[in-house]
Formats: C-alpha cells, structure tokens, sequence
C-alpha cells in the first residue's frame, strides 16, 4: 500500500514538473516571438540572440544651481556622487540595483531614483533626488561667504520622454540598456517633452528656491556604427518652457522670477561602446540643463550631469 502511493505520488510531481516545464517553454516562445518581431529594419538593427543580460555600472553624478542678478551670485553644488549598480535583464526585460559603495568626510543623506524605459518609437527617463550636500558661494560685489555642507536641502524630480520619427533603423536602447544592436550608422529626428521641479531650502539662512517648469521641443539623435562593431551615440534635445513656477525667497522677501519666452530646457546624452560576441564594455554621459529667466532681472541656471560606466555580457 505504501508503496503504491509512493509512486503515485512521484508519478503525480513528475507530470506537475513535465506541465510546468511546458508552460515556461511556451511563455519564453511568446516573449522570444515579441522579442524579435520588434519591427526594426533587421539591416539596421538587430536584438541578442542570448536570453540574458548581466551588467556592472558604476554611477557618477553631480548637481549645480546658480542664482544671478546683475553683480549678485549664488553657486549651490554638491560634491560627487558615486554609486555601483547591476542589472540583469531577460529578453529586454529586467531589473537593476544601485548603491552607494562609500561616504564622503561629512555625512550626508543623499540618495537618488533613475528609471529608464527605452523601446522603438519611444522612452522615458524619470529622475528622484534628494541631497543634503549642498555647499554654497553667495557673491556680492563688495563681500562673499560660504553656507556649508549641511544647511541646505534639496529635492529634484525630473521626467523627460521622447519620440523617435525615423524609428525602423535608429535605436536609442542600442547605445543605452543594450538591449538592441545597431548594426550601420543611422539618425533621426526626436521629439521630445521634460518636466522639472527642484526645491532648495537653507532655513538657517532664510533662502528658499522653488522651481517648476514644463517644456516640449525637438532634436536629433545619430548612432554612429563601425565595421568592428564600435559604437558612438550622440543626440540633443532642446525644449522650449512653455509653463513654469519659479519663486525665490530671500531676507528681502518672496520674488516671482517671472516666465521668458527664451527660457529653455536642454537634454544631451552622448555614448559610447564596443561589443565582442558575448561581452559589451562602454560608458555614457547625460546633461540635464535649465536656462531660465534673465540676468538683468534674475536668472537661474540649473545642471545635472550623470555618467555611467558599464561592462556586461549575454548568456
């Protein structure tokens, strides 16, 4: 008796596995088809044949905010932030972690959130930030003085997305998340729209920066590919601020800075990568940049940059 139900129940967990077997080769055929049927111009661009992405990417970003009118300044910045990542992707697929390997002298609570979504004919970029390592210069023409490291919080979102017109055979992924390949040279143009809002708060020393802004524009983008398979990326999208919120306070009061129709928005992203038949090395560079109001009356002028090195492999 014991015996019987023994096989019974090994028969049992046999076709329980056999079924469960079936049902994950038959979901990765459907994803595979999805995968490769992307509707890229194959002469152009083609995706990995391998299942599986792994990569490492050490992170180094950094954020400056200066305040002018007339002779007066205000430099805020904060000291370099490095972090490691990984990712790990299956069919286009994946999931990444980033953490910060070490801390600077003094403490600080600075942390960030990226996420990145490439694909054929769009991607979007989201970006969270909080810092408390902010140091600044405040300038006058006759004195100067330093608030320190500490005394000032900040918080930053950024979201930006894109469309690309000439999408069968230019690929943004391709230079980015790795994965697509670009296999000849090719450009294109981009849409683009970017929505900012930073806060920068020093209650010790009453100045207070609030800043929202929305903004649509167009640029252009080119993967340029050799016959080794090296690839270099470069694309600029400009966006024209259509809304924003900009209010500055200081010991003399609340000031609206006002909107002007030159006020602008810049996304520049350039890359850089080399892929051998299993193993991909490279590195890319993203500006965040904001020109907004005028010197005369007060102008702000925000940056961020963030470049990443990256070496991965597909199995």
């Amino acid at each position: 008796m014991y015996r019987l139900l023994l096989i019974m129940t090994i028969i049992l967990l046999c076709s329980a596995a056999h079924g469960q077997k079936k049902m994950i080769l038959k979901a990765d055929s459907l994803v595979s088809n999805f995968y490769f049927n992307s509707g890229f111009d194959t002469s152009y661009v083609s995706r990995p044949e391998k299942r599986f992405m792994a990569a490492l990417h050490p992170v180094f970003s950094s954020i400056e905010v200066k305040i002018a009118k007339n002779e007066r300044s205000v430099i805020f910045s904060t000291e370099l932030s490095d972090k490691i990542g990984a990712l790990l992707t299956y069919r286009g697929y994946g999931f990444g972690y980033s953490i910060k390997p070490r801390h600077g002298r003094a403490k600080s609570n600075d942390g960030e959130f990226n996420f990145r979504f490439f694909c054929r004919r769009f991607g979007f970029e989201t970006d969270f930030c909080k810092a408390t390592s902010f140091t600044a210069t405040i300038t006058n023409p006759d004195s100067s003085y330093i608030i320190p490291r500490g005394d000032i919080d900040f918080k930053m979102r950024l979201f930006s997305v894109y469309y690309v017109f000439n999408n069968k055979h230019f690929s943004f992924p391709a230079a980015f998340d790795k994965s697509y390949t670009q296999i000849k040279s090719c450009g294109s143009m981009l849409l683009g729209a970017s929505f900012g809002n930073t806060k920068l708060n020093t209650d010790i020393h009453d100045f207070k920066i609030s800043s929202h802004n929305l903004g649509i524009g167009a640029g252009y983008g080119y993967n340029f590919v050799t016959r080794k398979m090296f690839l270099v990326h470069i694309s600029v999208i400009p966006t024209f601020v259509f809304w924003e919120r900009n209010e500055l306070k200081t010991t003399s009061g609340l000031q609206d800075m006002g909107y002007k129709f030159t006020d602008l928005c810049i996304y520049g992203r350039t890359a850089a990568s080399y892929n051998f038949k299993r193993i991909f090395v490279g590195m890319d560079y993203i500006l965040y940049a904001t020109l907004l109001g005028d010197y005369k009356d007060v102008s702000t002028r925000f940056m961020r940059n963030s470049t990443r090195f990256f070496a991965g492999f597909w199995f």
